[in-house]
C-alpha cells in the first residue's frame, strides 16, 4: 500500500514509522531534534513581497472579520512561511493541545503548550523547509456562539453577525518539503476581540491512525 509520503508499507515496522509521520502533532513533538540545527526564534524569513499580488494587493485578509478569514491567512502563512502573519492569528491566551502516543503500550496522553512556545516551534518549523503547502479539506463540524459573561445567548452551526466565539473542526493535508505529507484533523476554537477581529484561542490536533 502506498502512503501519502510515497513509502511502501510492506511491514508492521514501516507502518509504525508512517503513523508517526502522518500525525502533525507528533511530528511537531520530534521536530526540535532537527530544528535545533537550523534557525531559531519567530521571525519573517523571506521577502515581504511574497504575500503580495500584482497591483500591490495582499493575498491576506487583514480585517479577520470571520473564522474563515483566519483559516485563509493561516494557510497562506504556512505556504509563504510567514511567521509574523501567523503570530497575528493567535489569541493572547492561545493554547495548542496534542496527543502524544506511546509506541510500546499503545496508549498515550494529551499535552499542551501556550502561545510563546507555539510561535517558536512554528517559526523554526517554517525555517527548516523551503517548500510548504497546507490544504484545508473537509469541514467536519462547526458551531458559532454569542456569549455574554458565562451565558450563551445564541448558538448556530452557521456564522452570524453577533457571534463572538466559534468551534470549527477541519481535516487537513500538510506537505513539508519533498518527503513529508501529513494528514490529520484539527479542532479550532476562535474568539472575536473588542476590535471585531477573530483569532484562534485553542487548537487541538487529532492523532490519526492508519
Amino acid at each position: 500500500m502506498k502512503t501519502p509520503c510515497g513509502i511502501i508499507m510492506n511491514s508492521n515496522k514501516n507502518r509504525k514509522k508512517i503513523q508517526r509521520l502522518i500525525s502533525f502533532s507528533h511530528f511537531l513533538w520530534v521536530m526540535p531534534l532537527l530544528i535545533m540545527l537550523c534557525f531559531s526564534g519567530c521571525k519573517n524569513i523571506f521577502s515581504p513581497t511574497l504575500g503580495d499580488l500584482a497591483g500591490g494587493n495582499s493575498i491576506y485578509r487583514m480585517d479577520l472579520a470571520s473564522p474563515a478569514d483566519v483559516l485563509h491567512n493561516f494557510r497562506y502563512a504556512y505556504i509563504y512561511r510567514d511567521s509574523l502573519m501567523y503570530a497575528m492569528l493567535l489569541d493572547s491566551e492561545f493554547v495548542f493541545v496534542y496527543y502524544q502516543p506511546s509506541d510500546e503500550s499503545g496508549t498515550g496522553h494529551y499535552d499542551s503548550w501556550m502561545r510563546d512556545t507555539e510561535l517558536k516551534t512554528t517559526g523554526r518549523l517554517l525555517s527548516v523547509f523551503s517548500y510548504v503547502d497546507l490544504l484545508w479539506q473537509t469541514t467536519l463540524d462547526s458551531n458559532y456562539y454569542e456569549i455574554e459573561g458565562d451565558e450563551i445567548v445564541r448558538e448556530d452551526n452557521a456564522w452570524f453577525e453577533t457571534a463572538n466565539y466559534a468551534d470549527i473542526s477541519k481535516s487537513y493535508q500538510l506537505t513539508l518539503g519533498d518527503y513529508y505529507t501529513i494528514i490529520g484533523d484539527a479542532e479550532f476554537r476562535f474568539r472575536k476581540d473588542t476590535g471585531e477581529k477573530w483569532h484562534i484561542l485553542r487548537w487541538e490536533d487529532k492523532y490519526n491512525s492508519y
